[in-house]
């Protein structure tokens, strides 16, 4: 259980290094041939979304379960940290009109799309 926390917080820590460089994207290199894709750095944040745990799919509840379970207080308060200090997760808390401090869980997928999970 404790390799699962220690993988979410590298995550957290991924996502936040991914979402510092998030003011331009990544495009394909000069002189290289274009076909319209835009290519991101691996653990870029691609979505943000904001839910209580009861709007959480099933999937995402259990993650969810897990990472509360194993989650102290220390731990807690720089996952909050690492989101204050992010600013498209900040953005998105506020624009669903809550604060870092409400978050109690953080989910990803295979598309990296986060998912902050808030106290109801």
């Amino acid at each position: 259980m404790r390799k699962f926390l220690s993988a979410t917080f590298a995550a957290i820590i991924l996502a936040y290094g991914g979402a510092v460089g998030l003011a331009q994207p990544l495009t394909n290199p000069a002189g290289s041939a274009s076909d319209g894709v835009i290519e991101r750095a691996p653990g870029e944040i691609r979505t943000v979304s904001v839910a209580t745990f009861d709007e959480l799919s099933i999937p995402q509840r259990i993650a969810a379960n897990q990472q509360i379970a194993e989650t102290g207080p220390g731990e807690l308060r720089h996952m909050r940290k690492v989101i204050a200090e992010t600013p498209r997760l900040q953005a998105a808390l506020e624009e669903y009109g809550s604060a870092p401090s409400s978050v109690i869980a953080m989910t990803f997928d295979d598309t990296d799309e986060v998912t902050l999970v808030i106290a109801s």
